[in-house]
């Protein structure tokens, strides 16, 4: 296989990450980061994993490329043998010189090709390595890793690996703006002047195994207020929380506790209220790594899946023990009180 000279000779690099989770592509993102700073990149993406919120203050030689298929049952404009075509057609538009995915599948390695992209680096599993004509490939057993295994090996083997990688996510000026001006109008809603200090409580998930329920959301604003009116609550999902958040203010309410605010609006928006919270509590969901990459403490409430451990300000209760991840239900066996004990050691 003819070496790609060390990307040295590189000039515009197109890198193709095809996941549709906003979480994949936060896993992803420190290499990504480290291909901007060096190079000119137009990144292709699904929309649903917002890139455009994940790289905001990028460098002006940075662009989005967004590839519209299959998203959750939902084809989409990329999808079928025209769809395809239309891909071949926006990669050769770019002008790159280099491809790189961050993926084993065929179907991007084929368009690149057929784009005319001189030099094509992809991780080489399976049908793929076919379309490919440079840079080292991954061993098939790495395909059962974690999407941070792969990318952190791949990229060490093709010239843009990192010794520390940092998980980092700056907010927009106006939804910092926005935000402050949400803050100032939450204050009637507590015993301060101001919110100063506000845990974010993440209510999303993306399946029942993953939800902690509103009951045991309700019991823990509810304990805080009490054991520490230090600090405030934000109730912290996307628009498709509205049930539960209105469930656990329903709750709140029935029992007479002081209601928090709700914020289940735009995703930038929530990203500067994090930035400007102490930090997060809540389900395992994008929300969780956002805080992680705002670098404040997030307590992920850890269930079908083991813990995630890439960055430092990650952090599990210690309800459960190692063998139980992924067993059916098991996130209802983390009560409320093995939450408010990682609260009060971090917090």
């Amino acid at each position: 296989m003819p070496a790609l000279p060390a990307l040295s000779s590189a000039q515009h690099i197109l890198v193709i990450q095809p996941l549709v989770g906003i979480g994949d592509m936060i896993w992803h993102k420190p290499w990504i980061d480290k291909l901007i700073k060096d190079y000119r990149v137009t990144l292709m993406a699904k929309p649903s994993v917002q890139a455009d919120v994940i790289f905001e203050g990028a460098s002006e030689s940075f662009t989005l490329l967004k590839v519209d298929r299959t998203v959750r049952g939902k084809r989409g404009y990329h999808d079928g043998l025209f769809g395809f075509m239309r891909i071949v057609s926006e990669m050769r538009k770019t002008e790159a010189d280099t491809a790189i995915i961050l993926h084993h599948s065929p179907r991007y390695a084929l368009a690149a090709r057929l784009a005319g992209i001189p030099y094509r680096l992809g991780y080489g599993i399976g049908r793929q390595k076919a379309h490919l004509n440079a840079g080292q490939f991954l061993d098939k057993k790495t395909i059962d890793k974690h999407a941070i295994d792969r990318v952190r090996q791949f990229a060490n083997q093709n010239g843009f690996g990192l010794s520390a990688p940092e998980w980092k996510i700056s907010a927009r000026k106006t939804a910092i703006t926005r935000a402050n001006q949400l803050l100032r109008s939450w204050k009637f809603t507590t015993d301060q002047q101001t919110i100063t200090t506000f845990l974010c409580i993440g209510i999303g998930s993306m399946n029942s195994e993953r939800q902690w329920g509103a009951q045991n959301f309700a019991e823990l604003v509810s304990h805080l207020l009490k054991q520490r009116p230090d600090l405030n609550c934000l109730i912290l999902g996307g628009p498709d929380e509205k049930a539960i958040a209105d469930d656990i203010i329903t709750k709140l309410y029935k029992a007479g506790i002081r209601l928090p605010p709700v914020f289940l609006g735009r995703l930038d928006e929530a990203v500067a209220l994090m930035t400007l919270s102490s930090g997060y509590v809540g389900n395992d969901t994008s929300l969780l790594n956002f805080m992680a990459c705002v670098q404040k403490p997030a307590v992920g409430l850890f269930s079908e899946s083991r813990p995630l451990e890439y960055s430092p300000y990650l952090h599990k209760t210690d309800a459960l023990q190692n063998f139980e991840y992924g067993q059916a239900g098991i996130i209802q066996k983390i009560t409320p009180s093995d939450v408010l004990e990682k609260i009060h050691v971090l917090w």
